[in-house]
């Protein structure tokens, strides 16, 4: 089945799957006047499925993409639902760049390659130049077609500080980030870590959890006598999942928490994150009192403590 016909065919199925879970609790509780919107920066349809593949599988949100890459670009116009809009423009700061385009289409960057580090991962052959493609970015706060939205996932191979910077206006409505973290330098001068760290806990985000993590075996003079998939020494890269500060929920908006709520438990399967955003909708009573219970009845029978061996503290029940 190609991906057009498996988005087609798993609308229905993801629909149903919701209708039994707890993202269906959500959707039947929670006053929205919108969907949850997606911004999806680095929209390639050809590397892994989207991490909100199911909340849009499931009817749940709008999807805002940008894939400046024309092939990858081709390919989500066949395969996308009337859900999703896309743009053939990159994401920055709104300056000239110069997308370079290597051998393996999902190492596409504005920067060079660090060629120091590919005597030593076997990624090989990955960094060689096949084209130089010109182009001007856009930044976020200057295209208003974006909307207002509530993830931004962003996957662009060392150029997301500059996005970040130019949508300062954009994200603070926004209650989560999806970004590429880079542990092993791969390119010329990317932020690495620390640098989007840094620029998103400036903005108001906290490292929630890490999607996963990537790593390989270094190369070395024994390479040949290895099977690589147990010498997975040196960390890459992974994606992280970053949200508004949930230390400071009173400065959240009802709508921002509803929307969390609903991320946090399609996404990224953090139901406690879920779990603390309507215990707080609860006590500002927008949300009725017994939707934390509700939310829990409906979670998978394993991950719950009915009865036996379960306490309670001031009313709050504890492993």
């Amino acid at each position: 089945m190609d991906r057009a016909a498996d988005r087609i065919a798993g609308a229905a199925d993801g629909g149903r799957m919701a209708a039994a879970g707890p993202l269906a609790v959500l959707l039947a509780a929670l006053r929205l006047d919108r969907r949850t919107r997606v911004v999806d920066v680095g929209a390639n349809p050809m590397a892994e499925e989207a991490p909100y593949a199911g909340l849009l599988r499931a009817g749940a949100c709008d999807v805002v993409g940008f894939e400046p890459q024309p092939v990858a670009f081709a390919e989500l116009a066949k395969v996308k639902s009337e859900r999703e809009t896309y743009f053939p423009f990159a994401v920055g700061d709104g300056s000239r760049k110069e997308l370079r385009l290597y051998r393996d289409h999902g190492f596409a960057s504005v920067l060079d390659p660090y060629l120091p580090g590919t005597k030593v991962m076997p990624l090989r052959g990955w960094h060689r130049l096949v084209e130089k493609i010109p182009f001007d970015t856009v930044a976020l706060d200057a295209w208003p077609e974006v909307g207002p939205f509530d993830l931004l996932k962003i996957d662009i191979q060392g150029g997301e500080c500059e996005v970040f910077r130019g949508a300062r206006g954009a994200l603070k409505g926004a209650v989560a980030v999806i970004v590429e973290l880079r542990y092993f330098r791969l390119y010329e001068g990317e932020p690495m870590m620390g640098g989007v760290d840094c620029e998103l806990r400036g903005q108001g985000f906290e490292l929630h959890r890490f999607r996963f993590n990537k790593a390989r075996a270094l190369v070395n003079s024994q390479s040949h006598r290895l099977r690589h998939a147990h010498f997975r020494d040196q960390l890459i890269d992974g994606d992280a999942i970053y949200v508004r500060d949930i230390t400071r929920l009173d400065e959240m908006t009802d709508a921002q928490l509803s929307h969390l709520a609903i991320l946090a438990s399609a996404v990224f399967a953090s139901h406690s994150l879920a779990l603390v955003c309507l215990d707080e909708l609860a006590r500002r009573g927008i949300a009725a009192a017994d939707l934390p219970a509700r939310y829990v009845d409906a979670l998978p029978a394993e991950m719950r403590l009915d009865g036996a061996g379960a306490g309670l503290v001031e009313g709050v029940r504890t492993p």
